[in-house]
């Protein structure tokens, strides 16, 4: 039960550890700042940074304790220069959080009742069994990283070592985040997977529809409430093979659950966004920094974040009626392309990168 507790404790500090990276791209001019869009923005520059500093110590067959020491560097580093430019601004985010919280009586009912909705769904999805292949795969690489103080070098179904890195993960260091953590704070990997990490998903994913609702009702709680519950309803009741329900409920501490319900509604809430001001380069610049952070969560994200930026850049363009929204989008898209590109590139035998020197 106290494993439990720190479990759902340090999901805390992730968001913190989020909100932090975001800071570093908090605006200074006239717009407002937000605090779920500081949020969101770290969140993905976090994971970015993160593969950055992970894959050069993958490569050079480095063990996972330096890796460790390595990203709290790096965290501190962030972190503190984050704290001087939130010591900057300190007036304007003062005001951006007495305008989040100092609302009518009514208003502050409304949002206790969305926390309260997040809460009971949180509360179910976590204390329910969960159990796939694929989560086991998850749980697995943690803890065999830990076990043998390696990072991807082993088979973690059957602790087998492997010749060579594995292309469909070798981007998507989100496990070895995992594993840094449990390194770190000496957290069981099923305590971290299982709570911290679903517990994360879960609040970014109730944080990311809340965005969105209240960008689509204009800041009407009442609204955004009865958005929330449906929404929170219908990923109880549409468990499919071809939702993200699925993910977001019996296979929350998966990457695919962060690109189905944080990374794909995301870029929604960036389009309406762009639909406001399309010539906001802050905007694109978050476009971007989503496109190079989401494959880190899973390799899928290398086909569907661009077939998502696709299917915005034709009636952007018409509503618009800004052809520079071609090229801007075609740019959002190259990283996902790439990668794609590379992975086909290895199954065709064209390049190989080996656990061990040759």
């Amino acid at each position: 039960m106290t494993g439990a507790f720190f479990g759902v404790l340090f999901i805390g500090l992730n968001l913190i550890l989020y909100f932090m990276f975001g800071a570093l791209f908090m605006p200074s001019g006239k717009r407002e700042p937000s605090l779920t869009r500081t949020v969101f923005t770290g969140f993905f520059f976090y994971y970015l940074l993160f593969t950055v500093v992970c894959i050069p110590v993958t490569l050079r067959w480095r063990p996972l304790h330096v890796l460790t020491r390595l990203w709290l560097g790096a965290v501190i580093l962030v972190i503190l220069i984050a704290a001087v430019r939130l010591v900057i601004i300190r007036n304007r985010l003062i005001t951006c959080i007495k305008k989040a919280f100092m609302r009518s009586g009514r208003d502050m009912a409304l949002m206790l009742l969305v926390a309260v909705m997040v809460m009971a769904f949180m509360a179910i999805v976590l204390f329910n069994y969960q159990f796939t292949l694929d989560a086991s795969f998850y749980v697995g690489n943690v803890t065999t990283s830990i076990t043998t103080d390696t990072l991807n070098i082993y088979d973690p179904f059957t602790g087998n070592w492997l010749d060579h890195f594995e292309m469909r993960y070798f981007f998507a260091t989100f496990p070895m985040n995992d594993a840094v953590f449990c390194d770190l704070l000496g957290i069981h990997p099923l305590i971290w997977c299982k709570i911290t990490m679903s517990g994360t998903a879960l609040v970014l994913s109730a944080m990311v529809l809340y965005m969105i609702s209240v960008r689509l009702f204009d800041n009407d709680m009442k609204k955004t409430a009865i958005f929330m519950f449906f929404s929170l309803l219908a990923d109880f009741y549409m468990i499919t093979i071809y939702t993200t329900a699925a993910f977001i409920t019996t296979r929350t501490y998966e990457g695919k659950a962060l690109l189905g319900n944080v990374v794909l509604p995301g870029i929604i809430y960036i389009y309406m966004l762009l639909l406001d001001d399309v010539d906001d380069m802050a905007n694109w610049m978050l476009l971007l920094l989503l496109a190079l952070g989401s494959p880190v969560l899973s390799s899928s994200a290398n086909m569907l974040v661009p077939a998502m930026i696709g299917v915005t850049i034709l009636p952007l363009c018409i509503i618009r009626k800004n052809i520079k929204v071609i090229p801007r989008s075609l740019i959002c898209m190259m990283p996902g392309v790439a990668l794609t590109l590379m992975y086909v590139a290895y199954v065709k035998g064209m390049f190989v990168f080996y656990t061990y020197p040759r």
